[in-house]
């Protein structure tokens, strides 16, 4: 009978353990999946707050780049404008520069004909006369 007592004692204790055992490989594994799951929670907060830095720092560097690409475009048109202004401030000059070369040229045109006119005149008066009369030679000067 205390043989028995005894062995009643230790299934009941080993039921007991085996049962305690078994609630707390349960407790470990609800812990285990609640870890996991706030795990899980928190890595998904963390993404997302990951993602919308990432967007928050993409969205200011298009701001950026927008604000670059307004002031390249603005630099460019003024050296356009500026380009323009010297292309037609050269045209004018190149004008004018033509214009004084033709009145240059028409000058000596004038010139030449002038002294071609004299000298058909001399050579006319040295036939009529055999001495040529200057006095009676008019030059004409004008401009």
């Amino acid at each position: 009978s205390k043989l028995t007592e005894l062995e009643t004692q230790r299934m009941i204790d080993e039921c007991v353990n085996k049962r305690i055992r078994e609630e707390m490989e349960k407790k470990d594994a609800t812990i285990d999946a609640e870890v996991c799951r706030r795990v899980e929670n928190a890595k998904q907060i963390l993404e997302r707050q990951m993602k919308d830095e990432l967007n928050a720092k993409k969205m200011e560097m298009d701001r950026e780049m927008a604000e670059q690409e307004e002031a390249h475009q603005t630099e460019i048109q003024s050296l356009q404008a500026i380009i323009e202004q010297l292309k037609s401030e050269q045209d004018e000059a190149k004008l004018r520069l033509d214009e004084e070369r033709l009145e240059v040229v028409e000058a000596k045109t004038k010139n030449r004909r002038r002294t071609t006119s004299i000298r058909k005149r001399i050579e006319k008066e040295r036939k009529n006369d055999s001495e040529p009369n200057f006095r009676k030679i008019r030059f004409k000067f004008t401009s």
